[in-house]
């Protein structure tokens, strides 16, 4: 009896996709942590006269640090603790693709693959902490949105290329949580 063959490295489109759609799901959290600090400290922007543009209205700095720091927990409960406890984010599960330490064997199937929390929170932090970061700023009206999509642009067609260069698919963040994404069979529902 030999041992199973690893599984195949999850193609890029699919990886995009994924990260996509999560980040529509986290979206949602993301509005209402917003409309909670709108609630407590005041809105931060309002729209123009005209209602074709939104101006800041006042920046607190304790909003910004408080609400910056919420998005991050959320975002890393969301991501590193789906891998953590799934291998993999619900859209991940959906399109068939799980997040492994590198090198690791296979799992038995129909059993989930978890990362530990140390490679899981080292993949989230590269992958997300510097675009919540700027998008924070960007909302707090102390970075232009034009700054805001050049750096956060840059950064994840930086994570894209390290990704498609690599024969493992394996992009900076993968790399720092020392994991690889993989395609495996979708369980019949």
């Amino acid at each position: 009896m030999g041992l199973p063959a690893a599984a195949p490295v999850a193609a890029l489109g699919r990886r995009s996709v994924a990260y996509i759609v999560d980040s529509l799901i986290i979206g949602l959290a993301y509005v209402v942590i917003g409309v909670l600090f709108d609630s407590i400290f005041g809105p931060l922007v309002e729209a123009t006269p005209d209602g074709l543009a939104l101006v800041v209205v006042a920046v607190n700095p304790l909003r910004v640090a408080l609400e910056l720091t919420a998005t991050l927990v959320v975002d890393a409960l969301y991501f590193a603790g789906c891998w953590c406890r799934w291998g993999a984010t619900p859209a991940q599960r959906v399109l068939g693709i799980q997040v492994r330490l590198a090198g690791g064997a296979p799992s038995v199937p129909g059993e989930p693959r978890a990362l530990p929390v140390e490679a899981a929170g080292r993949r989230w932090a590269v992958l997300a902490i510097l675009p919540i970061a700027m998008g924070s700023l960007s909302a707090s009206g102390a970075v232009d949105v034009s700054v805001l999509a050049v750096v956060n642009g840059a950064w994840f067609l930086a994570l894209l290329v390290s990704a498609a260069v690599d024969p493992l698919r394996r992009g900076l963040h993968d790399r720092a949580g020392g994991t690889t994404v993989v395609s495996i069979a979708r369980r019949p529902a």
